[in-house]
């Protein structure tokens, strides 16, 4: 994945850099003398996919931000090294919020995220995401924006017991469903157990993983009222 960043979006980059492994695309652009202020798009070019930020010059208040790596297994064995690209969604309706429960053939069964999956290969963000909120849930949606892009390194096992070290990068939409309907799970004995519609003021009582409610509680109001869902 390549990054690049903008000072206005008729303006040409004044950063570009491939999203090396580990390392995290926002601590990265500040090393290059920017602040991400807003993400502006998510495509395919040349067959690479290019996330871009609106971005700012590093003032001297600014302080960089932290590098985190979560090391859950110490052993003796090399990890293998692998990256992998996501696209989530965001999805609101006029029934709430779409969430899917993780299965037990994941690291967290039961615990609620955002609908979404990994980028299949010449496959752009965009694209990766309507195919996966579909499988996952059966809804047709449209995508609004571009909410974020993420990053999570950590060496743990996988699920089928390699050791690993691995790297997330999730490019994050926010989606509307103009028709919802009863979710319905397609990709049977994957990652998704069941999805559902959350009231949009009930999703705090339910248990979501760290990352879906971190975007949850920083996007979902944002989208809730900026919308017309009728």
């Amino acid at each position: 994945m390549r990054v690049i960043g903008v000072t206005s979006p008729l303006r040409a980059p004044v950063a570009s850099f491939e999203v090396e492994h580990g390392a995290h695309p926002r601590v990265t652009m500040f090393d290059h003398g920017y602040v991400p202020l807003r993400p502006l798009a998510a495509s395919m070019l040349d067959g690479e996919i290019v996330f871009t930020w609106l971005v700012r010059e590093v003032h001297e208040a600014d302080s960089r931000p932290p590098e985190r790596h979560t090391v859950y297994v110490t052993s003796s064995e090399t990890p293998a090294r692998y990256q992998r690209i996501g696209a989530y969604a965001l999805v609101i309706s006029e029934r709430g919020i779409l969430g899917t429960v993780n299965s037990t053939a994941t690291p967290a069964p039961g615990t609620w995220s955002l609908p979404g999956g990994g980028v299949h290969v010449g496959e752009s963000p965009s694209d990766a995401v309507l195919r996966e909120v579909y499988e996952e849930t059966g809804q047709d949606v449209v995508i609004d924006r571009v909410l974020s892009l993420e990053s999570e390194h950590w060496v743990g096992r996988s699920m089928d017991g390699r050791l690993e070290d691995f790297h997330a990068l999730r490019v994050v939409y926010g989606a509307v469903c103009k028709t919802p309907s009863d979710p319905v799970v397609h990709d049977v004995g994957g990652s998704t157990q069941r999805a559902g519609w959350v009231p949009a003021r009930a999703w705090r009582s339910l248990h979501w993983t760290n990352s879906s409610r971190t975007l949850l509680s920083q996007y979902a109001r944002k989208l809730m009222s900026g919308q017309s869902l009728k």
